[in-house]
């Protein structure tokens, strides 16, 4: 390094929670004195468990000399934090956060260089973040590109884990894993300096293994002049160790720009000088989910009420991604949708909504049916003749208000949790002509109407299971299979009656190929 450059060092650390605990009771100092004392720069901090109530504790870092950006999720599990040291020049451009914290990405200018800063933690369980987040850096990555954090998996069994246990073969999160760097050019920093040396940021017991990493794209990975692990454990007895994960230094040669460059994911939400005050509340709606959304719609031909088509959103898709995702989060918040916003027209094909209506739907619809997904784990098959086919009747359908909120919260939790808030959707979803707001409509071509209907399938078969009777739903046709003993069929068919009228849904149900009214 000559005497003009200048040197970043980046330190990416899971923490396993940054506050103090009864066994380690002054951890949030001790952390932050490491990160002073490996003179970090730039810090990756994973498994922060920062919950909606806990997040004063890393606005705290602030006064310890520290910018802070940080996901806010549940104070037991995941949660990441970027944290920049004050006197590094720095300026805030824009950021991306999972719903669900598992990443967060910061567009920023270092030294008047553009970078993209992402920090992971990849859960063991997850299977879609990585998928996720790739899909959204092809589109939104600029300048130098920095990955870090906690991956919770080896990329090479051999020279990355050393273990007394017997490890089996490759893991579904590995192949994840693999793609991810591929489809961006990504190099593992470390391994490129390293290549034959065995090295672990992990240890449990009598195994260790080395889960966490920086990647860069190889056309900026010459930039590294090193990569090392450091070594937090002490010699005295009487200190515990912060983690059982060990920090990872990455230092870089700054390269100073005459001009600043504003990543196209930005340049909308910079046009307009939007400034608005943090939201520190889980489960937000993300750009990466707005984009994916947006490249899933398809152009119908027919006018839309605002006029705007699906083309112009995926030709400007990426700056709009940021756009939307303030006014979608302010809808949330508030609890709040505009008349406009949901305003539609009849066609001949179903209802023609405005797009930026379509993607929102789109996304609380994604989230929606990952708690109605089936599981085909253990599942039995009746042993009793088919008594029953229920689907829904070919009319307009709506819904009570009052059923449909007591079915949102019955909803049963699932690992990894993803939001599980869908209060929106009363607002979200029309007023029923004529029904003083106890209905709601369930249009036709609206993204969220059939997971509606299936969560309504779902609530049904709950109520007709029992000992004498087994019920499974068809999901791709909306058919609710019910085999019971013969003694029990009219008390099925007053169920259902009775379902109709606490639900409001039209249902239509056959009994031996007849049909039952």
């Amino acid at each position: 390094m000559t005497s003009q450059e200048r040197e970043l060092r980046f330190v990416t650390w899971n923490t396993r929670g940054i506050k103090d605990t009864s066994k380690l009771c002054q951890k949030y100092l001790q952390w932050l004195c490491t990160l002073k004392k490996l003179e970090a720069d730039i810090a990756f901090i994973q498994e922060t468990h920062i919950g909606p109530k806990g997040y004063k504790m890393l606005e705290m870092v602030k006064k310890s000399g520290w910018k802070v950006y940080f996901t806010v999720y549940k104070p037991r599990s995941k949660g990441v934090a970027i944290l920049i040291r004050n006197d590094v020049p720095f300026e805030y451009i824009c950021h991306d956060e999972d719903h669900s914290g598992s990443y967060i990405v910061l567009f920023c200018h270092l030294y008047g260089e553009l970078y993209t800063l992402v920090n992971v933690y990849n859960h063991i369980k997850d299977r879609k973040v990585l998928y996720t987040l790739k899909e959204y850096l092809q589109e939104t990555a600029e300048g130098v590109l920095v990955v870090g954090g906690d991956f919770n998996i080896v990329l090479d069994s051999d020279l990355d884990r050393r273990s007394s246990a017997v490890c089996t073969g490759s893991s579904a999160l590995r192949i994840i894993l693999e793609n991810f760097i591929a489809s961006l050019n990504l190099r593992d920093v470390w391994a490129h300096l390293h290549s034959t040396d065995s090295g672990f940021t992990r240890s449990e017991k009598d195994s260790y293994s080395r889960l966490d990493m920086f990647f860069m794209p190889g056309n900026t990975v010459g930039r590294v002049s090193s990569c090392e692990i450091y070594k937090t454990t002490s010699h005295r007895v009487d200190q515990k160790k912060i983690s059982d994960h060990e920090p990872l230094v990455l230092t870089l040669i700054v390269q100073q720009q005459p001009v600043k460059k504003i990543p196209d994911v930005a340049s909308m939400v910079v046009e307009f000088g939007y400034n608005g005050e943090p939201d520190r509340r889980s489960g937000k709606i993300s750009g990466a989910e707005i984009l994916s959304a947006i490249k899933s719609l398809t152009e119908s031909g027919e006018q839309r009420p605002d006029n705007l088509t699906v083309e112009h959103y995926k030709k400007f898709r990426c700056p709009m991604t940021e756009v939307l995702k303030i006014n979608y989060n302010l809808m949330i918040k508030n609890k709040w949708i505009p008349p406009i916003f949901k305003k539609s027209h009849q066609s001949r094909n179903g209802h023609i909504f405005n797009v930026d209506y379509l993607i929102f739907s789109l996304i609380l619809a994604q989230r929606l049916k990952v708690f109605i997904t089936p599981s085909f784990r253990n599942r039995k098959k009746a042993k009793r003749d088919l008594s029953f086919k229920i689907t829904f009747a070919n009319v307009p359908q709506k819904i009570k208000c009052s059923f449909l909120t007591s079915s949102l919260e019955n909803l049963k939790p699932i690992h990894p949790a993803p939001p599980q808030d869908f209060s929106i959707l009363q607002s979200l979803l029309r007023e029923s002509r004529r029904s003083s707001g106890k209905f709601r409509r369930l249009r036709q071509s609206c993204p969220l109407t059939n997971p509606i209907l299936t969560l309504a399938l779902n609530q049904l078969k709950d109520q007709i299971l029992r000992p004498d009777s087994t019920a499974s739903i068809s999901h791709y046709r909306h058919v609710l299979l019910i085999w019971t003993e013969t003694n029990r069929i009219g008390t099925v068919v007053r169920l259902v009656k009775q379902f109709k009228e606490v639900s409001g849904i039209r249902l239509k149900m056959s009994l031996n190929n007849d049909i039952c009214p």
